[in-house]
């Protein structure tokens, strides 16, 4: 085969190879075992059989197969790893055109004339030397991936002519090897990512070296290699105090640390801190240094404030049992004081500035009394004693029990009604005791005057009476619609704070629901659902997710 000028094709070289640049002449100087040099046959210029002998021990002992080829394309050698590899002894190619093995020997890719083809293209016509891998279905039925490393060949000490010399090298086992370590990086990698707790690696200046994708959701924004861990996790311009991270890379033991971190903006939660448990644990060298430091970072928000809860629950139920203790201590002194007064304003009946202070005691130890019930209830809520409830009627009678306060504070009061109202099968006492704390609050509300209004329904649906109250007065603000349902919790200077707890107790003891409404304008309405059935089984009954829609409402009626 004659050397073709093609013009540099490097450009069209498969993804497998690579040119390396021109190489110069490579000259093979080879003693003999006393040192003298070997030289070719001075008269015929080729090397003698002594010269050959040497030459093919020596190839033969290499562990690497080589194929040299003349300029024509033959192949002039062919060691015995080539032997190996190719299946083929070696007196059945020498001095054939190298593309002929292409009938002896089966490749996956590439049929050796296609092979010849790049190598007489690639290598004489650019000049440059390259290295490149075929496919060999061998013939035992073997895959075997070859790598091919090609040169250029000098004018040898006998002038045999130009060539090419093959390395070749089976590198199906290192490929295997190579394969098994990506598809295991990629079984950790997915392990790493799959671990719903954030995971991330720092180096000494607490730079990132690998991270999983959880960190991601964790922190509320991209965790990249490279970045400052704090400034990733505590959104901060320096180390984090007591950093767990830097005690690892001091004492080379594992550390741990829960810290408060803030929120970035838009992440769900709110605006609230996140609590993290920062635990770490080093990595070492082979001569035990600490390189880097892995940080496992679990959210234990919820698990924190679910212990806050439960703290703050038994505190309360202390508290509740101390309360109620003294409740019932307060009662037997204050009836003592009620009998006092009631006995002075009948002795002296005609004189109004004992009857004026008697009726001020009475109504100041109501109150006491009113507050000691509450405690007690709360303490320790009353068993249902159920009987046939007019609901209408239970609403005057707190509307009546509360005259006074309304008038005194200008307020206005619009009754809406139904006519066809069920009666309600619940204790009596107890629906009349939460909406005398609901309407007490709502006239609290509005000490400048305003609208009370209540309305009692059923729902369109039936199943549900619904009682609406609702004011005119300031509102619920944000920051306290998650807690007005807690005992004890309150924002007026006087007051208890369980008004509204026992509102809720009431209704969890009918099976009933309660909700609290921002109308427009100002003002709250408080809903209270009760289950209208006759044996109050609420068994299969769908409960509202909302304050159920009432039925048309008669028209509404003021009372002055």
């Amino acid at each position: 085969m004659k050397r073709r000028s093609t013009g540099n094709k490097t450009a069209d070289q498969p993804a497998a190879s690579r040119a390396r640049g021109p190489v110069p002449d490579i000259q093979l100087p080879l003693r003999k075992d006393g040192g003298a040099l070997l030289r070719p046959d001075p008269m015929t210029g080729s090397p003698d059989d002594e010269v050959l002998h040497h030459l093919s021990s020596l190839l033969d002992s290499v562990k690497t197969g080589i194929i040299s080829l003349d300029g024509e394309g033959r192949i002039r050698v062919f060691n015995a790893v080539a032997e190996m590899l190719f299946a083929v002894h070696r007196q059945a190619v020498l001095g054939r055109p190298f593309s002929a093995m292409g009938r002896m020997i089966s490749f996956k890719e590439h049929s050796l004339h296609a092979l010849w083809e790049r190598l007489s293209d690639a290598v004489w016509a650019a000049g440059a030397a390259l290295d490149l891998e075929a496919d060999l279905v061998h013939p035992t039925g073997q895959r075997r991936i070859i790598s091919y490393s090609v040169y250029p060949l000098g004018r040898l000490a006998w002038s045999v002519g130009h060539g090419v010399v093959i390395m070749l090298e089976d590198v199906t086992r290192k490929k295997e090897m190579e394969d098994q370590i990506t598809d295991g990086r990629k079984r950790l990698q997915a392990v790493f990512d799959g671990i719903t707790d954030g995971i991330q690696v720092v180096d000494p200046g607490f730079r990132i070296t690998a991270v999983n994708k959880s960190m991601t959701y964790l922190v509320g924004g991209t965790v990249s290699l490279g970045h400052l861990c704090y400034k990733s996790c505590s959104l901060g311009d320096v180390p984090c105090e007591d950093c767990p991270a830097e005690e690892t890379f001091r004492s080379g033991q594992p550390a741990s640390l829960i810290r408060r971190a803030p929120r970035r903006s838009g992440q769900p939660g709110g605006d609230d801190a996140r609590v993290l448990e920062i635990s770490t644990f080093p990595l070492l060298d082979r001569g035990g240094r600490v390189v880097q430091v892995v940080e496992y970072i679990k959210d234990v928000t919820d698990r924190v404030r679910l212990a806050e809860r439960l703290e703050h629950t038994r505190r309360l139920a202390e508290l509740g049992e101390m309360a109620a203790r003294v409740a019932h201590e307060v009662r037997n002194p204050l009836n003592a004081i009620n009998g006092a007064a009631h006995f002075l304003a009948t002795e002296y009946a005609g004189d109004e500035i004992i009857q004026k202070f008697t009726s001020l005691i009475k109504r100041q130890s109501g109150r006491v009394d009113q507050v000691a019930s509450d405690i007690l209830y709360a303490a320790k809520p009353l068993r249902l004693t159920r009987t046939s409830v007019d609901v209408d009627a239970v609403v005057d009678q707190v509307l009546a029990s509360l005259q006074e306060e309304i008038r005194g504070q200008g307020i206005s009061v619009e009754r809406h009604g139904d006519p066809d109202l069920p009666r309600l099968q619940a204790d009596e006492l107890q629906i009349e005791q939460a909406l005398t704390n609901i309407v007490q609050n709502a006239v609290e509300s509005m000490p400048r005057g305003g609208t009370l209004t209540i309305s009692t329904a059923e729902d369109t649906g039936g199943g549900w009476l619904r009682i609406s109250v609702q004011d005119t007065g300031s509102g619920i603000l944000p920051q306290d619609r998650d807690h007005i349902f807690e005992a004890f919790y309150t924002t007026k200077t006087k007051g208890t704070g369980l008004g509204l707890s026992i509102v809720e107790g009431v209704l969890k003891n009918h099976g009933g629901k309660i909700f609290i409404e921002q109308p427009e304008g100002a003002g709250t309405r408080i809903v209270l659902c009760l289950p209208a059935l006759n044996d109050a089984d609420t068994t299969g009954q769908e409960e509202p997710e909302s304050a159920p829609s009432p039925r048309p409402e008669a028209s509404p009626k003021k009372i002055p």
